[in-house]
């Protein structure tokens, strides 16, 4: 085998392996469990030490309320903020209850967090510190 012949067969090779690596991240997703979607969050969820997430329920807006230590623990401002929030599964928007990631959108860019969906529901929002600190945030009864 000459050596332009080989150069072909890797080149070949190369472009099967994109194809395939391609192919392969286009079908994760999360299982399909066929439930219907969960309603966009709405209320205050709060957790005692870090402070409280005002979702309008438009499953966009939130406002932010954190304690100095919530603050710390998720590098977010301290104080009253309002921005915007996403579920995402592999960059793409997802429902809460199957996303891998939350992200907060706020003036000075985004803030991801790893979300726990098998714990997340329409009372409660789980998700990761930096730290790899599960961060446990309860929907306020009295709240609509």
């Amino acid at each position: 085998m000459n050596a332009k012949t080989l150069f072909r067969a890797l080149k070949a090779l190369l472009c099967l392996g994109v194809i395939l690596a391609l192919c392969a991240c286009a079908q994760e997703k999360p299982p399909d469990d066929e439930t219907p979607e969960p309603p966009a969050f709405a209320g205050s969820f709060s957790s005692p030490a870090l402070g409280t997430l005002r979702f309008t329920g438009d499953g966009k807006s939130i406002a932010l309320e954190l304690t100095a230590e919530g603050a710390g623990t998720l590098s977010l401002p301290q104080g009253k903020t309002e921005g915007s929030y996403v579920f995402l599964f592999r960059n793409e928007r997802w429902r809460y209850d199957k996303a891998e990631t939350f992200r907060v959108i706020l003036e000075d860019g985004n803030h991801n967090f790893r979300n726990a969906p098998d714990r997340t529901n329409e009372s409660t929002l789980v998700f990761y510190s930096d730290g790899g600190e599960a961060l446990t945030f309860q929907k306020d009864t009295d709240a609509p």
